[in-house]
């Protein structure tokens, strides 16, 4: 109940900072979508070689979606998770994700075949998958998606399993949905 109420606040406060007005509906979604991003790392435990570095960043990669990466700059700033700053890394098309990032943000204008092959690239490695399709794709863990005008997400924990993820309990109960297949 305290993570819901601390996700919840996150995402009013964000919400809150510009007026319907002020912003289109759009803009105010990728600002939510940006403090979700911000806020899953607390909720995820990555294996221990996950990281190089005791001391390593948690590094949020985003490709296609320059606008969120603008807004997650911001909703990070001066933020840790376990100890770890928070940092975000733009993919340039056509590079590979590799290891730069333990989360992979996959935005809706990456295109299909671009969604598809980052998320093939992260299969089976200690990478949290994060996409905005109308359906979740095979390999994404997270699907943010528009519902009753509202952000919301899905969580696919076989996803999760496969990359040696585990999702607390606390984020999956905000879900919308959670698969098990």
């Amino acid at each position: 109940m305290e993570f819901r109420r601390a996700l919840i606040a996150a995402v009013a406060l964000a919400a809150c900072l510009v007026t319907a007005a002020e912003l289109p509906a759009s803009a105010i979604q990728q600002r939510i979508k940006a403090a979700f991003l911000s806020k899953f790392p607390a909720y995820v435990e990555w294996p221990a070689g996950a990281f190089s570095q005791p001391e390593s960043p948690l590094v949020i990669g985003v490709a296609g979606a320059e606008a969120i990466a603008r807004e997650l700059d911001q909703a990070i700033a001066g933020r840790t998770v376990a100890g770890r700053t928070l940092r975000v890394h733009r993919i340039a098309a056509g590079e590979q994700p590799d290891d730069c990032c333990q989360i992979l943000f996959v935005g809706a204008d990456s295109g299909h075949e671009r969604t598809t092959q980052l998320l093939a690239q992260a299969r089976g490695r200690p990478v949290l998958t994060v996409t905005e399709l109308d359906d979740q794709p095979q390999g994404s863990i997270i699907n943010f998606l528009v519902a009753d005008d509202r952000v919301r997400f899905d969580i696919s924990r076989p996803a999760a399993e496969r990359n040696g993820l585990q999702v607390r309990a606390q984020l999956l109960a905000v879900a919308r949905q959670a698969t098990t297949r």
